[in-house]
């Protein structure tokens, strides 16, 4: 899974030289309009997550990809799926992220449709998670129509925030 198309898409491992990228993506404002944490104000932030990134994919093998349109080097975006524990429970989380301009294009639909379809291949033994507040209607929906399935059954909070879950199953 370390570079692959999606379709429109190419989706690689990332590198260190796609700080500048992660920071551009995560330092938006708009882009952490739902996000409890806001966005980044430093490089450093971006630093530490691309780091942990990075190792998720030394680990394990895959992780969240940075994603470019086939027809271009430019990175839109940062989508996949990682390691993580919900509710005392090993999962796998579904990520995406997309700069603005490339909001609307279906973009996050086509990597989360990729990233649930090589789980299921690929990882078979454990369920896709995507976890995300009430008001974050474009998340829930690209959940959706990546094929999970609402879960309030395994709603949850992080920290003081509440989080909605859908699962694969």
């Amino acid at each position: 899974m370390r570079c692959t198309e999606s379709g429109r898409l190419l989706l690689r491992r990332p590198t260190s030289a796609d700080l500048p990228d992660v920071f551009r993506i995560h330092g938006d404002p708009r882009t952490n309009q739902f996000n409890p944490d806001g966005p980044h104000v430093g490089v450093e932030t971006s630093v530490a997550l691309l780091d942990q990134w990075l190792d998720h994919w030394r680990t394990h093998g895959f992780g969240y990809w940075a994603v470019q349109p086939v027809s271009s080097a430019e990175v839109i975006g940062f989508a996949g799926l990682r390691h993580g524990r919900w509710l005392g429970r090993s999962v796998l989380n579904l990520y995406y992220r997309f700069a603005p301009q490339h909001w609307g294009s279906g973009y996050a639909t086509e990597t989360a449709r990729y990233a649930v379809a090589w789980a299921a291949a690929h990882q078979p033994d454990l369920p896709v998670l995507a976890r995300t507040t009430a008001d974050n209607v474009p998340s829930l929906r690209t959940a959706l129509a990546a094929g999970l399935v609402r879960r309030p059954d395994l709603d949850g909070a992080e920290g003081d925030v509440p989080m909605v879950v859908l699962a694969s199953r």
